[in-house]
């Protein structure tokens, strides 16, 4: 009988039934829809976030802002390469079917967290002199949030690597999505400028981390006599640490430089604009969290594996392009909404930068599925940054000549990792 023959109502349930059986496979089955819902509200919020502060603060300071917050995400470098780490030694005990704890790999997070801490502070005039930031008081701020992101990306692995997206997504949502956004708004428009933006981001990260450990106290509080200790791999961290360390550079390097090469005002242009061509590669930003353990579970060269990669690609592609091209034919509308008018002058350079996040989007994809095959290849993105590096420091003559060097080589690096990716054969 055909689809038409079929009584209304019965064409309705086998549609509705069609989509119920497609959410719960692939990327959107396990939970991994909720953790997309929750990425979609915490981009949602990150924006409003940025658009409420650049409002409330000049271009001039909001340019440092944007440094110190590049910094941040440098930082999470390290901290994300443990949390794949984890991830990956949890699916190997999930595997063998042995429960697991995680209070010495936890322990060991919050010591190298504070470490870390030390080292931030021992660095900080060093960087205040070069983004000219003019108080300590900000990267003191940051320093304070390494132990807090390192004991959540330890627990975060762990949850991931058991499919339980639910907690990581509620956490997620109301530590960086809400309570950043509320206590940003609060704080700054309180008077405490840029400092008080980074503080919010601080106790937004204290949230999630009592969060998640809440969900993991089974893990973490509940000794069992013959529970196996989850160990990390010393080479699939060095490998993520170093691949991820590429990737987030060639993120933020144009915005860092821009910092360096250009008067303040300029640079805050060039960091909002930049903010805002970032929504191209939300989707995959999303995606590689609920991907990877797929990806990691067969090596990423399983037939399950290729499948939801592909998943993941068709869509991030198609929801990249769509965002950019949006970008790109209302350029001032999009600077004016988010930024206010006194971006506007900036807004030329948002269709071009929008695309170079659409390959960029694509790149974290190809750089996950290279970790998850533990193949040296993840480390592309480091092409990416020097060619940037040498690229923007001959040209630096304008936004636009910064921003058109972040294009071509974001779009030279996607080839580069794409191609063997899409060669790879498994042994």
């Amino acid at each position: 009988m055909a689809m038409s023959d079929l009584p209304p109502d019965s064409t309705q349930s086998s549609i509705i039934s069609t989509l119920r059986t497609q959410l719960k496979s692939g990327i959107f089955g396990r939970g991994g829809l909720s953790f997309l819902v929750a990425f979609a509200g915490i981009s949602i919020s990150s924006f409003l976030f940025h658009i409420v502060v650049s409002r409330l603060l000049s271009p001039l300071h909001y340019g440092t802002m944007g440094a110190l917050l590049g910094i941040i995400s440098l930082l999470t470098v390290p901290i994300g390469a443990v949390q794949i780490a984890v991830t990956q030694a949890v699916i190997d005990e999930e595997t063998r079917g042995e429960t697991f704890s995680m209070t010495r790999v936890t322990r060991r997070a919050m010591v190298s967290g504070l470490v870390a801490m030390l080292a931030v502070v021992a660095v900080t005039p060093i960087i205040d002199s070069f983004l000219h930031i003019g108080s300590p008081l900000p990267m003191f701020l940051v320093a304070v949030w390494v132990p807090l992101a390192t004991v959540s990306a330890v627990v975060q692995g762990a949850l991931v690597g058991e499919y339980r997206f639910r907690p990581v997504a509620f956490a997620s949502f109301v530590g960086v999505g809400l309570v950043r956004l509320a206590l940003g708004a609060v704080l700054v428009e309180a008077g405490f400028g840029v400092s008080g933006a980074v503080a919010a981001t601080i106790f937004a990260q204290a949230f999630t981390m009592m969060s998640l450990l809440y969900s993991a106290r089974h893990e973490l509080f509940e000794h069992h006599r013959h529970a196996a200790v989850v160990r990390t791999e010393l080479r699939d961290t060095v490998l993520s640490i170093a691949a991820l360390a590429g990737y987030t550079t060639l993120i933020g390097i144009d915005t860092f430089l821009a910092n360096h090469y250009f008067v303040a005002t300029q640079a805050g242009d060039y960091a909002a604009v930049a903010v805002g061509a970032h929504i191209a590669f939300f989707v995959p930003a999303a995606l590689v969290t609920v991907v990877f353990p797929h990806l990691a579970d067969g090596q990423g060269a399983s037939e399950t594996s290729r499948k939801i990669f592909r998943q993941s690609l068709t869509i991030s592609v198609i929801m990249g392009l769509l965002a950019a091209a949006v970008m790109t034919v209302f350029p001032h509308l999009t600077v004016s909404v988010l930024f206010g008018a006194k971006y506007a002058s900036a807004a030329a350079i948002l269709g071009v930068l929008s695309f170079a996040s659409v390959a960029i989007g694509v790149l974290i994809l190809f750089v996950y599925l290279h970790l998850a095959r533990r193949s040296l290849m993840a480390l592309t993105p480091w092409v990416g940054v020097v060619l940037s590096v040498v690229m923007i420091s001959i040209d630096h003559r304008s936004m636009h000549s910064v921003a058109t060097i972040m294009l071509v080589v974001s779009f030279v690096t996607m080839i580069l990792i794409a191609v063997p990716a899409i060669r790879y054969s498994p042994k």
